[in-house]
């Protein structure tokens, strides 16, 4: 589950920087009569924004919560189906108590698939809040570094170069960014 997780965290990551990269918006034309365009390093920022590694320890931290809590809460049911599955395997049970047993097994079965569907469900419900969180942050300070410093146009340049055909180092404004995303404003 916790690659599935980084996947996800991952992929809605990307999906989020792919949104507000083809979101239309005004671009504005600087007094050269050219768009003002920069980079930032996605996978950098990435690493270095501090609500997302506040935000992925939460989650991380909600997991292993979970994990225990399923835990507590599978071991009697775990215990008792053991306990039937033994009597009904010792010789000395009836057809009909084997049939009982086996009755009882699959419902503490789904019982126990349904607790781990919800925890599941629960997680992922919360994977994508932090999404929704780290995105409204994005987007806020990168509107608001933008107009400050009269940038048009933001493009994340990624490991596999995604939105970007060229940059020059004179416009790659990760660092700035990254400064940004972290300040207390």
């Amino acid at each position: 589950m916790n690659n599935k997780l980084i996947l996800g965290v991952v992929g809605v990551w990307l999906l989020a920087l792919t949104y507000l990269q083809l979101a239309p918006s005004p671009v504005k034309i600087s007094d050269e009569g050219a768009a003002v365009i920069v980079y930032v390093h996605g996978d950098t920022l990435r690493q270095g924004m501090l609500l997302i590694q506040s935000l992925e320890a939460s989650l991380r931290k909600n997991m292993n919560d979970v994990d225990s809590i399923l835990k507590i809460q599978a071991a009697p049911l775990q215990q008792e189906a053991q306990e039937l599955i033994q009597y009904a395997n010792s010789g000395s049970a009836t057809e009909d108590e084997i049939g009982i047993a086996s009755t009882r097994v699959r419902e503490i079965e789904t019982v126990l698939d349904k607790l781990q569907y919800e925890a599941e469900q629960n997680l992922l419900f919360q994977e994508s809040t932090m999404q929704a969180t780290i995105a409204a942050h994005l987007t806020q300070t990168l509107k608001r570094f933008s107009e400050k410093n009269g940038i048009d146009v933001v493009f994340n340049w990624g490991l596999s170069g995604e939105g970007v055909l060229f940059g020059t180092e004179a416009r790659d404004v990760t660092k700035e960014v990254l400064e940004e995303l972290n300040s207390t404003n």
